[in-house]
């Protein structure tokens, strides 16, 4: 292996007993496994040798991916643990595969698009709503991909609805409202000050992880001269 498993954690921006934590594995054992794996060998458990796979093997996947990949094994492997089924969690997680190896496609072919991307995660974040729900299933529908078979009385008349302010920009028949112009405008501007408020809190927060681990680190170093 051409890089350091640990290197590569902290590079996502994750420390390293935290990735053994969600794995469900103690410090020694996790060590173990980056040892062999870095050293080209099997992992024992052939689980963890699918999830060092999917975890370690691309150096250049993103934090997002990276961390996203880790809560699915997480939740995978406490299902196991705890006896219940987890054929969902599987299916779940190789869905988000595919969807990553989309992702990377376009990316080779079609270059960067950092607001294509943005946009997929705000529907992936916010599908459970119902505007984010209803506006993938309008499109589901008018490309072919799903049958309006079980379409509800409230989704006809949002569809239509939709269909026809579309139908407009493409005819170049839309018109401005300067009342709907401002309340989009207050809405966005809420919604931007709020979002930049959480990324200062995540970076506060990894910030903090970062000092935590120097600690520990120090604190590790210090037992090993006494």
């Amino acid at each position: 292996m051409r890089y350091s498993i640990k290197a590569f954690i902290k590079e996502k921006n994750e420390t390293v007993s935290n990735v053994a934590s969600k794995l469900q594995l103690s410090r020694p054992t996790f060590d173990t496994y980056i040892a062999a794996y870095e050293s080209g060998l099997k992992i024992t458990k052939g689980r963890y040798q699918k999830i060092f796979d999917s975890l370690f093997s691309d150096y250049y996947i993103s934090s997002d991916v990276f961390k996203e990949r880790l809560e699915l094994y997480h939740e995978l492997l406490k299902s196991e643990k705890k006896n219940e089924p987890i054929e969902y969690l599987s299916k779940r997680a190789d869905r988000t595969s595919m969807l990553m190896n989309e992702i990377r496609d376009n990316i080779r072919y079609n270059g960067l698009d950092n607001d294509l991307y943005k946009f997929i995660n705000l529907v992936i974040t916010n599908y459970s709503e119902d505007i984010f729900y209803n506006l993938v299933q309008f499109f589901l529908i008018l490309y072919g991909k799903k049958d309006m078979s079980h379409v509800t009385d409230f989704q006809t008349a949002y569809f239509s609805e939709l269909y026809c302010a579309l139908s407009e920009i493409d005819h170049n028949e839309i018109t401005f409202n300067l009342k709907d112009w401002e309340k989009y405008k207050k809405i966005s501007r809420d919604a931007y000050l709020r979002e930049q408020l959480r990324y200062m809190e995540i970076e506060k927060e990894n910030i903090m992880q970062k000092q935590e681990e120097i600690r520990r680190q120090i604190y590790e170093n210090t037992i090993t001269w006494i």
